[in-house]
């Protein structure tokens, strides 16, 4: 696979979305075979999903080694964030370094790819309505 088919692949992602209101990529290639693809989408209701991966490209597919997903209401509160940083205080969680933060939580979690992330957005701003 080639970062144009990953980055198509993001955009489809983002253009099915009905709750999409505008989004910014940005991509760093590392070549040979990476990148680090970041952006920002902004939703109807103007809570914003901020995104970073950093990508290794293999012939059919790839992998995604970083990853962070901020995902923030009209006023830049966190409402959740999935990342596999190496925070200390997720040491002890099962899925570590994998885990997600809500405002007062800090959870298990294995990663969560961009279509599952969108759709949980999507949900929240559903039941918003």
């Amino acid at each position: 696979m080639q970062i144009k088919d990953c980055l198509d692949e993001i955009l489809n992602l983002i253009a099915e979305n009905p709750f999409v209101l505008s989004q910014s990529l940005s991509v760093e290639e590392r070549p040979p075979d990476s990148a680090f693809i970041s952006g920002l989408i902004t939703f109807t209701d103007t809570s914003r999903l901020h995104f970073k991966e950093f990508v290794v490209f293999k012939p059919y597919d790839f992998k995604v080694l970083k990853y962070g997903y901020n995902y923030l209401d009209k006023d830049e509160a966190l409402i959740f964030r999935y990342d596999n940083a190496l925070d200390p205080q997720a040491k002890k969680l099962s899925t570590y370094p994998e885990h997600k933060h809500t405002l007062k939580d800090l959870l298990t979690a294995p990663r969560q790819a961009l279509r599952e992330v969108l759709l949980e957005i999507s949900s929240i701003i559903e039941a918003e309505k």
